[in-house]
């Protein structure tokens, strides 16, 4: 395994293809041989390299669900020149990690600075919200995973047409995305939350095609 590695590396390398090779080997769901390639250089020198394996350590824990073990890894890659990516992998890690408040900070750093970057980054700040909440769902935060769909909520109200081009263009997840979760984390709300009025009120405010897609999925929701 190591020969392999030493290999991919070609040791000596500082530039751009040291880290390609490691990716590559991520992308294969090698992450235990991309792990140990990238140790070497997680306190190099070029910053770049620094950075990137950094991410690349944290990303492949992420991948193998270790959330506390990648988020140490995440938090060291914002020590450099930070992105939106940087910010909202810690938030992401984070709050998988339950670790909750930690995660908020982070999410919001992100959307800080998104704003900032007048949305020139990945994810989209829409998007930021959708992935949030799912991680939020997904430990069980129920209530504050439901902020941010209001939030997403509020974002097809003001924009009232759900075609999928005109949502894609400006950052926006498709309805469909929305709703998936929406009914999840609405159904576990339901002692506090009316479902079948959250939807009719999000009807009223969006084009025809959307009611008519809002009208299935309270149809399917009203049967279960």
């Amino acid at each position: 395994m190591f020969s392999q590695i030493k290999k991919l590396l070609k040791i000596g390398q500082t530039d751009l293809s040291t880290t390609n090779n490691l990716w590559e080997l991520f992308q294969k769901g090698q992450y235990d041989e991309a792990i140990e390639g990238a140790k070497p250089y997680l306190n190099h020198k070029t910053k770049f390299l620094a950075k990137d394996t950094s991410k690349l350590i944290g990303q492949c824990l992420f991948r193998q669900k270790q959330y506390d073990e990648a988020l140490q890894y995440f938090q060291k890659a914002t020590l450099y020149d930070v992105t939106v990516n940087d910010f909202f992998n810690v938030a992401s890690a984070a709050t998988l990690s339950h670790k909750i408040k930690i995660g908020r900070e982070a999410f919001n750093q992100a959307i800080n600075l998104q704003i900032e970057k007048e949305g020139k980054e990945q994810p989209s700040v829409p998007y930021m919200h959708l992935y949030y909440a799912y991680a939020l769902k997904d430990v069980g935060e129920y209530q504050l995973s439901f902020e941010q769909i209001e939030i997403l909520r509020n974002i097809y109200e003001q924009l009232k047409i759900t075609d999928l081009t005109f949502l894609h263009i400006r950052g926006v997840p498709p309805l469909s995305h929305t709703m998936e979760i929406a009914i999840d984390v609405l159904s576990k709300l339901n002692s506090e939350v009316n479902v079948t009025k959250w939807i009719d009120d999000l009807s009223k405010k969006i084009d025809q095609d959307g009611q008519e897609y809002l009208s299935k999925i309270k149809q399917q929701t009203t049967n279960h």
